[in-house]
Formats: C-alpha cells, structure tokens, sequence
C-alpha cells in the first residue's frame, strides 16, 4: 500500500523540517544509542537489521547533487526541506529558505480573530517552501509476518532486501513519471531527469490499544523533497500531480516486484480474488505467501481491528479512528522485537522453512479474459488512462509476472484489443503553456463497444428526430393548458409554455427538457402527462433509484419504477414497450451512457418516444458517461431556468449563480474544460461570496461537526423538516451517531439498545439500534414491501427464538403508505442504516426548509455544492467548514467535474499516423467530409418537422463551411456553434469509425454479450 502526505509546516514549526526528520531518523537515533532504546518516544524508534537498512538518499537529482547512496543525516536532511544544496548551500529552487509567516486567522468576513471552542485565537501559517511529501510504502501483511518469522539473521536481511528494492523500483517509476513547471505562471509543464527522496525503513505496526502489543509491519518512509531536475538541466520545485494520479498504478508496481523478490527466495505465491463480506468478487486479486494461513496473519492484525472496531463504535471514518487510537509509547530494540515475534508465532508451527516447501497457485487461477478486465476498466469512466491499465493488469496478474512483464501486457493489451484512441484530457486554452502536462498529451482509450454505445444513443436521437407519430394536435394543448392553470390557479410562463410544446409537438422520439435545480418540471411533468394521455398514450416513469421512482410517481401521477427494475424486466421479457408509450427519464444527468443505450434500444424497435429530464449540473452518473449529455449534444433541449423552490429572492439568485452564463445572462451548457484555472475561481469567489452568511466557521473537522449538531438541536423545527447532509459515508455515520447521542440525552430515543450486524453493498458493520430510532432500507424486500429509500421508525426490538432480534417499524413517507406497520428478523433482513443524515448524492431531488452540510473540501466541486443548497425551499441553509477549508472554497466551488464522454472528448484521427504525429481530429476535417452528408439528412425531414434548433443548425454548418480559414478557438465560440460542432464530431465518428463488431441497432447491448463477443 502506498500513502502519500503533503508535509508542509503549521504555524508551530517555522523553524524547518527539523520535526518531520527527527521523526524519520528515530530509529537509527535508537540504533546507534543501542540500550537507550526505550527512552525514545518517536513512533519510529526502533533500530535497524543492517547497514544496508539505513536511511539512505536516491533519485537522479541525489546523483546530481553527488548525494546518491550517501547516508541521510539530519545535517543533509534539514537543507533539502528548505530547498538548498546541503554540501554547497546553493538554493535548488524559488523561495528557497522561505519558511512563512504564523498570521491570525480572521473569520470569513475578516474583520475578527478566529477562536476555537477554548477561545484561544486561531494562527496559520503563511506562505513558505513546502517540505515535501512522506511516500509510505507498506507490505502486504504476509510479507511482514514472514519477515517476523525468519530466525536467521540472513534471511531477515533477504526479505528485506526484497522490500527494499521493490520500494526502490515504485519510487524510480513515480520519478519516471514526474514533472515540474516553468516560468512565471508555471503554465510550461516539462518532465524531470530527476528527484531526491530519503528512504527510512520501518518495521513494526503501533502498539495495539487494547493489549500494548506491535506487530511486524515492514515499511518505508521515503521523504520526497519538493525539488526536481528538469529535462531542461535546471532545479526547481516539483509539480506531484502526477505522483496522486499514479500512485495505485505504481502499488502494484512495488507489489509485483516484491513478490518476484520472495519468489527468487524460494517462497511460493498464491493469487486469491477478494470477496466482499456478501461473497461478491471485487474485481481484485491479491498474493500471499503460500502455505501461510490467515490464522497467522489475523495474529497481527490487531492494529487493524482496533481501528475497525473504534470506527464502527464511534462511527467515524478508519482514519479517524486512526488518529483517535493513535500512541507514543517506548519501543523495544530490534532485536526484542524478532524474539517477541518468534515467541508468539511458536505455536503455529509454521517457519519461513516450512513456507518455502508450499507450491502456490499463482499459474492455476484461470485469467479474466480482456472483455472482462475492459468491463472492469469502464465501470466509471468511458475513458482509461495508462496507470488505470497499470493498476487493473498488475492486480489481475499479482504475483505471477515481473514489472517488465506488467509493463509488456498493458502495452500487449492496447495492441491487441482493438481499443479506441481517444484524445488527451482537455486544456482551457487560456492555461496552455509553450509544453504541457502528460495528462494533456497522452492519448487515453476505451473499448469499441463504449463508443458504439455512444455512437448508437447520439444515433437514436438523431434518427428518430423526424418521427411525429407523439405529436399532440394544438388545440388539444391549448386545452390542457387553460385547464391546469384554471384550476391551479396561476399560468404558465413563456419558458414553460415553450417548453411545454417542445415536448409534445416540437421534438421526435428523443426530447430532452433542461431543468435547473427547483425550477418547476413537475408543473411541465403533470402538463405534458395530462395532454399525452388525452390522444390515448400511457406514460411509464424511471429514475435512478426505487426511492426517486416512488416520488415521482406520486408527484406526477405515472407509474414509475428504478432503472435498473425496468431494464431488468425488458430483458426478461416481464415488459414491453408499446407504440402509444411515453417513458419519462427523471433526473436524466445521473444516468451512465450504458443504460441510456439500452432504454433507448427497446424504445426504438417499438417506437415508444423517450422523455429526458433533469440537469447535468447536479450530480453525475456513477456509471460510465452521461447519457443526458450525449443526446442533448445530438438533437438539443428545452430550458427551465426561472427557479422556484427557493422561497426567498436571494437565494434563488444564489441557486443561479451556481450555473455558467453568457454575455447577456442567459443559462447555456456547461462543458468539460470550458472554464481556465482564473474563471473557475471567479466563479467560485461569486458563489463564495453569496454564500457567506451561510457558513460556519470552525478551526476543527471535529469543531464543525460539533456546531452542527448543536444548531440542529436548538432549531425548533420539525425533524421531518431537517435534511442533514455530508460527502462521506465516514461523516454521514458520525453525524447519526451524535444526532442518536443528543436524541438520547433528550429521552427521545430508548435508553435500551441492542447491537445488530447490518450491511450495505457488501460491507458488513455493526448498528446500534434503540426504540425510537429513524432508519432507512438499503435495498428492496418483496416480502416487506420496502425498497431501498424506504425510511421506518423503529416500535419495538425484542429477541427471537429463532436468533438474533424481531424488530417491528411504521413506515414513515412523504409519497405513501405512512403509519403501515412490518416485522423482521435482524438475521433475515440487514439492509438498513440510521437516516438522521444522508449523503448529497441520496439527496438529490429532496427539498426541505432546514438544511445542515457537513463540506467536505476534497470531495466538494461545483456539482455536489450545488445539489447541497439547492436543497433548501423555505429557511435556511448552513455549512459547517473548517477556516482551512473555508480559505480555499472558491477553488471548489466553480469547479467543474461533469462525466467525460468518448464523443465530447473526440478520437485521435489516424491511430498509426497520430503515434508518429500527434493528429487529432479537427472541426475543419469533419466539416470537409461531413457537412453535405448533414445538410442531405436535414433537407430529407418535413418542413414542420424541423426545429427552429434544426434549422439554425443548418445554417451554422453553411457559415462554417464558408468561413473553414476562421478556426476560432472552441472556448470562445458561441454555444450554438459549439453544439455544431459537436454534432459534426457525431456524424463523423458514425460514419467513419463505427466501431466492431456491430451491434443491432435495435436491441439492448447485454452484458454476456458484451463479455463474450467482444474477447478478440
């Protein structure tokens, strides 16, 4: 396992790195003062096995420096964290020796001191060169206890050895893949001939809360300075995006070596794929050492289960749980710590003797074929990099290849299954430098089946525009227009209206109906479903999940049901589409590419039309692509931007601001990469500023959680009228826990509790559970009629004869069946949870009057904040934030992270010919080829038939085939000519690069199927 930390100073320690070595450098400290060993207090005070287990400096910048191999000393170290040469004090970077300035924190509206929960005022630090970043490398938990078994000094020394140098060959391939940044605004990205890091070698886990003991736990610190020689020949700070974004991939670099290097020991190597606690394979394989059974391992895996056990009692998150358990205690010697190891293991009559005689498995386990690991590869994304192929190959082939192998199958892997070459991640032109990043100039891949997938869904939308057979007469809109505002009381707006008739008369078998967050589209739903079914059509409702699908319905009247319920019964065959149905898709920007294209498949072969609704500003689909956003680029949408739900004016125009604008006001699309680096933090410093009334600050991750639950409390507002919200499910667990606490201090909860095994999405944890408590399902049971979304209060727990509890609930609902009273056994059903809070993402499409968010500054963006506020209608909504992270909201809050998609970030042209010349496909290219073929397809359609989007389409593909020589950049072309553009890609990539084999276009691609003929 690989950890990385960003070392930086605090406002206490201005005086160097001095705090951060002595941390590293304890052991040898320890090592040299032999008996005093127990004296030292650092975590890592314990001595080595040998001279070749010293910190040591590595890294071609070390060789530059003539410091490779060389002993890290205090005396070195302290230089290289302040950016200077330690043998001639040469400073190796800008702002070398500049270690900041301790500065009040003032609360956000600057004018008074920040004071934490004691009243002490709160400090910061300023500015200063960074340190670095602690890389710790960790075995595997086998490896460690082999190591702890081996009685023979030598063989200790050659286990380690093997760990040495695979964190040695980790550590090169970061630094094969690093760069740095050049000129004033740093926007020149080049790689680097070379880094320098320390590496400081470890070897037992802390101390064990309950019983003081330490386990073995090989592993190294490497302290990677911030500095770097550039390919240039120049020193200079080090630019670690690249280090985040490999650092899995280069974990199974470091475990794929390290088990050649047991193997070349003469140990054997079993592969095992992970289970999930329901049995479910994750995906990863893993290795161990053969013939060593879990029972050993379990031994020392007491520090794990202490920060397990401490995070589902406290319900925090396992890094906090972490810190809480967290100890300085006095550490034996070395040697101590081998005897004690030795002397525990004696009766598990196993050594490293014994060890060496187990075969393996390694060449037994059959392979995942590459359908299947392409499968995995696009679970998220619709796009895959280098390290993602790293990361899947070195887990799938753990254990039974070397790293020059590893490397030798992912590029046997982009050869021989016909991948698709997709463009490198998108640049705003304004953060262009004269060379940029890797990550702007790599080419990236996806399967041909995932651009067939969204080839065919632009392909639905666009061949189905002229059909009209769903098309309702004028006059009978007129009706149902005059009778919905007579007897609602109010009228339509021109926005409504016009989108009203978008729907029903203005689009073919695809619409697309835009909606901001609480602008109203169950006003639009209850219209168009009302003129719909007075021509004799049935609207069938879905959305992404059972609770959403249960809302709708019960807003909007249809039948509705979960995505992945309908899909499920067309491909049984319980379901079938008919001629005369209408499917609405609600909250369409959170449903992936793949489902898309199967909905959209059974539609068309019946000639069923396909409503979709929602925003792809909110939240993002957790599968691949974006379905909404591929059909909106293909036939376009009708807008609702006048928003609503908000009952006061400022907090609408807060919800507005939250959406990208044009010169005159106007809502336009948002897209991937269309703001700089400067426009996202103005956008953030809008929101921020809107926002500020609304935050409350804190000096502690604790501090904000704590404020929360206090002002939860002391609101008087109903419960029901309460949403609170957070990003992780860590949080989201702490947040009940203290909701459950303060319910119980108040006597609104049961004194009495019990102590029940729950699940979700195989994880298993415990639950506390009190009468009184509110909970929610997690996933849907026939036999009692609940489905995940589902939320109870508990009436009563009592034994069961048959084991464990029977525990009876009144179903609470703001759509039905409220007050409905079940009983279940907690051994029959475990998918429940307390539903004091929620996460954003289960947010979306609720409303409430009071809103409490946890912020969560790394998994904030522009998406999730806006779910987060938009959630209000009539109160008022609070974050609750650290001053640190308050600080850095405006970089959050207008950042952008909309789900990429193959057609949106466009193919190489010439695979072969782009290898040698980097060519991509140009809008000018696809216009040369395509634009007859378009303006052929339009001219084709009835004249009435043709939307007025339609039409300036046209005119736009004349304009740019006029003006070819133009070649405005895409960022600063109007949103009617960046959508030709993208339609110009479509046409293009349907005609030219349809990708094999094909599928029909009328059925659903099917998983099997996909699996099995796709294996090339």
């Amino acid at each position: 396992m690989i950890n990385t930390t960003l070392l930086k100073r605090n406002a206490g320690g201005t005086k160097g790195g001095s705090a951060s070595i002595y941390y590293l450098l304890a052991q040898e400290k320890l090592s040299e003062e032999a008996e005093q060993a127990s004296m030292a207090v650092g975590y890592y005070s314990r001595s080595a096995p040998s001279k070749e287990a010293q910190s040591k400096f590595y890294g071609g910048l070390a060789q530059h420096l003539g410091l490779a191999g060389v002993r890290a000393t205090e005396e070195l170290m302290i230089p290289l964290t302040d950016g200077f040469d330690p043998k001639t004090g040469r400073a190796l970077c800008h702002g070398a020796g500049d270690r900041g300035q301790v500065k009040v924190r003032f609360d956000k509206t600057g004018k008074a001191p920040l004071r934490d929960k004691d009243g002490k005022v709160v400090t910061y630090l300023a500015g200063g060169h960074r340190i670095g970043y602690d890389m710790t490398i960790s075995a595997p938990l086998d490896i460690s206890v082999a190591f702890a078994l081996a009685s023979d000094p030598a063989e200790q020394e050659a286990i380690h050895a093997a760990h040495r140098n695979a964190v040695q060959r980790a550590m090169e391939a970061f630094e094969a893949m690093s760069e740095t940044r050049r000129n004033k605004a740093g926007k020149d990205v080049i790689g680097v001939d070379g880094l320098i890091w320390s590496s400081h070698h470890h070897y037992a886990s802390r101390a064990d809360e309950a019983t003081g003991e330490m386990g073995p736990n090989l592993h190294t610190h490497n302290l990677l300075y911030n500095l770097s020689l550039g390919n240039d020949g120049k020193e200079a700070s080090l630019s670690a995006e690249e280090i985040y974004r490999y650092r899995k991939a280069m974990d199974e670099v470091y475990k794929t070596e390290l088990y050649q290097g047991m193997k070349a020991l003469g140990y054997g190597v079993d592969r095992i794929r992970e289970l999930d606690d329901d049995g479910q394979e994750t995906g990863r394989v893993y290795a161990r050492i053969a013939g060593l059974d879990e029972g050993v391992t379990d031994r020392y895996g007491n520090r794990r289960k202490e920060i397990l056990a401490y995070a589902a009692k406290h319900n925090v998150s396992n890094q906090q749980a972490t810190l809480a358990t967290r100890k300085d205690k006095d550490e034996p010697p070395y040697q101590e710590l081998i005897a004690h190891w030795q002397d525990t293991l004696k009766g598990f009559d196993v050594s490293t003797e014994s060890l060496k005689q187990a075969k393996g498995n390694e060449h037994e386990m059959e392979q995942k074929s590459p359908a299947e690991l392409l499968e995995r590869l696009h679970e998220t994304d619709a796009i895959f990099c280098d390290h993602n192929l790293l990361e899947v190959l070195g887990q799938e082939y753990a254990g039974s290849v070397t790293v020059p192998e590893l490397y030798d199958l992912v590029e046997a892997f982009k050869q021989e299954n016909n991948l698709v070459h997709v463009n490198p991640m998108r640049l705003h032109d304004d953060d262009k430098g004269d060379s940029l990043a890797r990550r702007h100039t790599q080419e990236r891949y996806c399967a041909p089946w995932m651009l067939q997938i969204e080839q065919e869904v632009v392909g639905f939308a666009i061949d189905r525009a002229k059909e009209s057979h769903h098309h309702v007469p004028q006059a009978d809109v007129d009706r149902v227009v005059e009778d919905y505002e007579k007897a609602k009381g109010f009228q339509l707006s021109k926005e409504q209206r016009h989108a009203l008739d978008h729907i029903t008369q203005g689009s073919g078998g695809v619409c697309n109906l835009s909606g901001l967050a609480g602008t109203g589209k169950t006003t639009i739903s209850e219209c168009f479903r009302a003129a719909y079914e007075s021509q004799g059509f049935e609207l069938l409702g879905v959305c992404v999940s059972n609770a959403a699908a249960e809302k709708l319905q019960e807003e909007s009247g249809m039948s509705s049901v979960s995505m992945a319920q309908m899909l499920h019964d067309l491909d049984e065959g319980k379901m079938q589409f008919r001629k005369t149905d209408v499917i609405v898709v609600d909250e369409a920007g959170m449903v992936d590419a793949r489902n898309t294209h199967k909905l959209f498949s059974y539609a068309a072969k019946a000639g069923a039309k396909v409503i979709m609704q929602g925003d792809v500003e909110q939240l993002q689909p957790i599968g691949a692509g974006s379905g909404f956003q591929l059909t909106k680029s293909a036939v376009g949408d009708a807008k609702l931007t006048e928003i609503r739900r908000q009952g006061k004016q400022g907090d609408r125009d807060t919800a507005l601001s939250f959406y990208a604008t044009d010169e005159h006001g106007q809502v336009i699309d948002l897209k991937k990469a269309s703001r700089s680096r400067a426009q996202t933090l103005d956008k953030g410093n809008e929101i921020k500023a809107r926002l500020l009334d609304t935050i409350r600050e804190t000096a502690t991750e604790k501090d904000a959680r704590e404020r929360l639950l206090h002002e939860y409390f002391e609101d008087p507002t109903p419960m029901q009228e309460k949403l609170v919200i957070a990003h992780t499910r860590a949080d989201v667990a702490a947040l009940n826990a203290g909701i459950r606490a303060g319910l119980k201090e108040r006597g609104e909860l049961g004194q009495d509790e019990v102590v029940i095994e729950a699940r979700d999405k195989g994880r298993k944890f415990d639950l506390a559970l009190s009468k009184g408590d509110q909970i929610v399902f997690t996933a849907k049971n026939k036999d009692l009629g609940v489905i995940n979304g589902t939320q109870a209060v508990v009436d009563n727990i009592k034994p069961s004869r048959a084991g464990g509890y029977d525990i009876s609930v009144s179903i609470r609902s703001e759509t039905k069946g409220d007050g409905r009273r079940l009983t279940f056994n907690s051994f029959e059903m475990k998918s429940f949870q307390h539903s004091y809070a929620g996460t954003v993402h289960k947010s979306q499409g609720q409303g409430k009057r009071e809103v409490y968010h946890l912020a969560n500054l790394g998994m904030l963006d522009a998406h999730s904040a806006l779910v987060a506020f938009t959630r209000l209608t009539k109160g008022s909504y609070r974050m609750y934030a650290t001053s640190d992270d308050v600080e850095r909201l405006n970089e959050r809050l207008g950042l952008e992270r909309l789900k990429e998609t193959v057609l949106d970030a466009g193919l190489v042209k010439d695979t072969k010919a782009a290898q040698r010349s980097g060519a991509k496909v140009t809008l000018d290219d696809l216009l040369k080829k395509q634009v007859g073929e378009v303006e052929q397809k339009a001219s084709n359609r009835p004249g009435q038939q043709r939307s007025g989007a339609e039409v300036k389409l046209d005119a736009l593909l004349k304009e740019h085939q006029e003006q070819k020589q133009a070649k405005l950049a895409v960022a600063k072309m109007s949103e009617s000519e960046r959508k030709a553009r993208q339609l110009l890609e479509v046409f293009e990539l349907a005609r030219g690069q349809k990708a094999k084999p094909v599928l029909p276009v009328a059925q659903p691609v099917q998983r099997e199927r996909v699996r099995r003929g796709m294996d090339r």
